[in-house]
């Protein structure tokens, strides 16, 4: 399942934009605004988001994410999820839930955007199967959804997003729909 899930993310961003590999750029040395082919560091953002709730449940999330503008319109990129829970009433318990992400989006018309993703979070059995052995289960999740770029800056931006589950389970971390927030640089 992981891998048909992995191809099809493959797949969506492929479709995305079809042409947007086909371009050939030409290096022109007397108008250095041209584009330039190859990697450009300048095409990198950084961002994600943290969050917290403290009470009967007590939640501590950061998520950081790494990722690269392919196009003025595409961009994908990696990253990482940690959440720290503990529930306070009998029975009291504390775990760690951590995992990654794959992502892409696409700029459709001004700064709405759509949005897909493939997460897999590592959790403890037990609290999930309510299995007696101590030891971890993967749980995965495919979102597509749309969101709107906030601009903040001249690179950073506010990413509002709704998002919905595609292989929602009885063990999934996350209602349908699924409000986000996170910032990039």
């Amino acid at each position: 399942m992981r891998y048909k899930i992995i191809i099809l993310y493959v797949v969506i961003i492929s479709n995305i934009n079809s042409n947007c590999f086909g371009q050939e750029f030409v290096q022109d040395k007397s108008n250095p605004d041209k584009p330039k082919s190859g990697f450009d560091i300048n095409r990198m953002f950084f961002g994600g988001g943290l969050g917290m709730s403290f009470g009967t449940e007590s939640i501590i999330t950061i998520n950081p994410q790494v990722g690269y503008r392919i196009t003025d319109k595409l961009s994908s990129g990696v990253g990482f999820s940690y959440n720290y829970y503990s529930y306070n009433r009998a029975p009291s318990f504390s775990t760690n839930i951590y995992g990654g992400n794959l992502f892409a989006s696409y700029i459709v018309f001004d700064n709405f955007f759509l949005h897909t993703e493939y997460e897999m979070l590592s959790v403890e059995s037990k609290y999930m199967m309510y299995q007696p052995v101590s030891s971890r289960t993967n749980i995965e999740s495919f979102f597509v959804g749309g969101g709107y770029k906030y601009p903040l800056g001249k690179r950073a931006y506010l990413n509002i997003m709704v998002l919905w589950n595609l292989i929602e389970s009885k063990y999934s971390l996350y209602p349908n729909p699924l409000l986000r927030m996170n910032f990039e640089l």
